[in-house]
């Protein structure tokens, strides 16, 4: 099958020709971003209560929870992995000054879900002892 197409960037038609096989794909592709599929919402809140134990449970699927998942499945996120990074992070699970402890919902706006997946949060590693200082001249065993 033979298409002419208008190529914006370049500001010129071009003529292309799809394989049958090649067609069927693109319509199959063109069928999906017209009926995205759908997202597992319960799914994806009880993964946060499962993982996140030390965190306020969430226990309503509201249509803002709705559009934040679909949101973050969309832009790419693993929330399993987020999820298990906030729940590794003694200042989100309440080791600060306020005893404060993140929720789903703070976790799911887009500003702090980044933090959270890029590790912003997570505990630094401990530093390591310093080395006790050297008594005496090393050298002096070799006479």
């Amino acid at each position: 099958m033979k298409f002419k197409i208008y190529d914006y960037e370049n500001d010129r038609s071009v003529d292309i020709e799809l394989t049958a096989s090649q067609w069927k794909e693109l319509q199959t592709f063109l069928k999906e971003l017209k009926n995205p599929p759908s997202h597992d919402y319960k799914a994806v809140l009880d993964s946060f209560n499962r993982i996140c134990t030390r965190l306020p449970p969430a226990t309503r699927l509201t249509d803002k929870r709705r559009r934040a998942i679909a949101k973050a499945q969309k832009d790419g996120y693993d929330l399993e992995q987020v999820f298990s990074t906030a729940a590794r992070s003694a200042f989100l699970c309440g080791k600060n000054s306020r005893n404060w402890r993140a929720s789903f919902d703070w976790i799911m706006q887009p500003g702090n879900l980044v933090k959270v997946a890029e590790g912003q949060y997570s505990d630094s590693a401990p530093a390591p002892a310093p080395a006790p200082p050297m008594a005496g001249n090393p050298f002096d065993d070799y006479g």
